[in-house]
Formats: C-alpha cells, sequence, structure tokens
C-alpha cells in the first residue's frame, strides 16, 4: 500500500513538470540495432550529451516501449542514485503506467523530459561500484561463504546494523534478496524474500518512502542496485550542504558513421570485435594480456578495462566523500590483479586504442 502511495506522488509531481515542457520533435535516426542504441542512451547520459541521448531513446521507443523504460530504470539506479534521488523515483514511478503516460502527454513528452533531466542530473555510480567489489574484490571471500549460509534473520541483522562494514552489509543484504533472482558471479545461489526484507529493513536506518521507492525500483529496473540506497541512507543524510561535481578525463570522442565512438563498448558486437582485433595488433596489449591472466579471461579483462577507460566516463560527478571511496577501490578491483597492473592495464589499452583506433570496418 505504501508504495503506492509514494509512486502516485511522484507521478503528480512529475505530471505538474510536464505540464510545462515541450518535447523535441521526433526526427527518428536510425541505429544499427537496440544494442547499440541502450548502450548509446546510458553512456550519453553519463557524459551528459543530450542530444544523442534523446536520439538513442526515440529509437528504443518506436522498436518497443518496454526496453525503453525497463533502461531507463537501469540507468536512474546506476547512474545517478543519490545524483538525484527524486529523479530516480520519478522515472520508476513513471515506468509502470503506460496509461498514465498517455494521459499526461504521450510516450515522447514523458521519456524526452526524463532522458534530459537524467543528461543534467549529478552523476553518482555508487551502485555498480559495488556491484564491481561484490563480484572482484578477492578479500571478500570468506563473508561471501559464510554469509551464504547465515539465517535470514542474521542477514536482516548485518543488513540493518550501521556499524557494520559496508560490504558485509551489501553481501547481507544481496542474499536476504536472493541470488537466485538477482544474480551474481561470484556469490552463492540462495532463495531470498523481497517483501520480508524491506517490511524488516530498520526505518531509523532509512525512513519508509525511500524503502518504498527502492523496493518498487528494485522489480522494474530487475537489478539488485536500488536494495543498496537504503544501506547508505544515514550517511546521506549527513550531507548538509550540495555537493560539488567533477568531470572524469579521457571524454574526447568521434564518430563512426555518425554513431559516437563511446557507444560502441564491450556489450556491444562492434564493440566487443575491436577490442579482440585489438589485442591481436597492440604487441604492448597482447603481452600485458598474456602476463597478466589465463587466456580464458582475456577477453573478459578487455572488456572490464574497456568499461574503465572509457565506458564509465562521467560529466558531473558528485564528489561525496562516501561515494568516492567506493569508487576508488572499484577501480582497483578485478580479476584477482593488483591496483597497479588494472592501472598499467588501462594505460596500455588507451595508447593501443590511440596506435589503432575503431573504425568503420569494425562495424
Amino acid at each position: 500500500m505504501l508504495d503506492n502511495i509514494w509512486t502516485e506522488y511522484l507521478k503528480e509531481r512529475l505530471a505538474e513538470e510536464l505540464a510545462v515542457h515541450k518535447p523535441p520533435q521526433q526526427n527518428h535516426q536510425s541505429l544499427p540495432e537496440r544494442w547499440i542504441a541502450m548502450s548509446l542512451m546510458q553512456k550519453a547520459i553519463r557524459r551528459s550529451d543530450s542530444n544523442e541521448a534523446l536520439r538513442a531513446g526515440l529509437y528504443l521507443l518506436n522498436v518497443d516501449y518496454r526496453i525503453l523504460w525497463r533502461r531507463l530504470c537501469v540507468i536512474a539506479w546506476e547512474d545517478i542514485s543519490f545524483g538525484d534521488f527524486d529523479l530516480c523515483g520519478m522515472i520508476t514511478a513513471a515506468s509502470g503506467s503506460k496509461r498514465w503516460r498517455a494521459k499526461v502527454g504521450g510516450e515522447w513528452k514523458v521519456a524526452s523530459y526524463l532522458i534530459s533531466q537524467l543528461c543534467a542530473a549529478q552523476k553518482n555510480r555508487v551502485t555498480d561500484d559495488i556491484v564491481t567489489l561484490v563480484n572482484h574484490d578477492a578479500s571478500l571471500e570468506v563473508i561471501r561463504r559464510e554469509l551464504a549460509i547465515a539465517s535470514v534473520e542474521s542477514l536482516q541483522s548485518i543488513a540493518n546494523s550501521h556499524s557494520g562494514l559496508l560490504l558485509q552489509r551489501v553481501i547481507a543484504t544481496w542474499y536476504a534478496l536472493g541470488t537466485q533472482k538477482f544474480g551474481s558471479d561470484v556469490l552463492h545461489r540462495r532463495k531470498g524474500d523481497v517483501d520480508h526484507f524491506f517490511t524488516c529493513f530498520d526505518t531509523d536506518q532509512c525512513p519508509e518512502h525511500v524503502l518504498a521507492i527502492c523496493r518498487v525500483a528494485l522489480s522494474r529496473s530487475g537489478t539488485i542496485l536500488p536494495a543498496f540506497i537504503p544501506l547508505l541512507w544515514n550517511d546521506w543524510m549527513k550531507v548538509t550542504e550540495p555537493l560539488p561535481s567533477n568531470t572524469d578525463n579521457g571524454l574526447q570522442s568521434y564518430s563512426i558513421n555518425s554513431i559516437p565512438r563511446y557507444a560502441f563498448d564491450g556489450h556491444t558486437r562492434a564493440g566487443r570485435r575491436y577490442l579482440y582485433w585489438l589485442a591481436d595488433q597492440s604487441n604492448d596489449l597482447q603481452q600485458f594480456l598474456q602476463d597478466v591472466v589465463p587466456k580464458a579471461d582475456k577477453n573478459a579483462l578487455l572488456r572490464e578495462l574497456c568499461f574503465k577507460t572509457i565506458s564509465a566516463l562521467c560529466v558531473d560527478r558528485q564528489a561525496w566523500s562516501v561515494t568516492d571511496s567506493v569508487r576508488l577501490k572499484a577501480d582497483q578491483v578485478g580479476y584477482g590483479l593488483t591496483a597497479a597492473s588494472i592501472s598499467q592495464g588501462m594505460q596500455i589499452l588507451r595508447v593501443s586504442m590511440n596506435t589503432y583506433p575503431m573504425t568503420e570496418k569494425h562495424l
């Protein structure tokens, strides 16, 4: 019941903002496939590139409105979160009702407004950085193993304990919600209970309306990401002044067949083809991969280095000490490598990409 009350409240607020929004013209521009469009929209939002984000959003809307709204929910909780919590809530609320969207102006009016707001918002990728740490930080293996067999009561108690280690609380939360439903690369398989977790979460740690929004977002995004917000809410409430923002280095890009290069990441077919080709062309990159990982992990590491080097870069990244420390740790883990090895790999990849840039032949 509380979930419905808060989603309806957020839709009312959004309707007021939409009343003065004039959507841009629907100038449809073709893109090769939905995977590139999804990547382009997300990377463009990270870079505050509203023209490209709207272009990709319109393409996805014409393909299937359900893909667009699911993707916008993921982007909100992966790339914005504390950067604009209310905006994330509005996107979550709007995504659940096609009839409501038609009532307030239609799919494009609602989507174009929210995409533009995502581009303008401060970026905060703490939820995704947390996932990186849970999946790749070798020092967490004991905690992962012990909590896999912990009782439901123990998991809830750990999640509710603000004095506990953040990543221990995260892993307890993940198990409590269920790794069968919210998969992980390394966590043990276990059933969970979403209703029980949110009903029993300590409201002294996070107020009921935030829990309600995150609970709905968990379902509509299909990801574990919104569940990490309550774990950090008490820290967030200690922020008394607007936080500054920084822009990441290395944002320069170019276009390939009128599509920004940054759209072709390791999750697109063209991006993967290029990375694997690059590893054959660059002796330095090839040697680095041979030295640090087994052959079976080479391609996965390439994709991860590409993500850290290009895909994760943001304009207006929120400067908050709590999430900055999580990001720093996340950038230093992966595939059992040291922070120095990862930094070296990123530098070698940058040089290799400059020497052998991606072109139309890789599409």
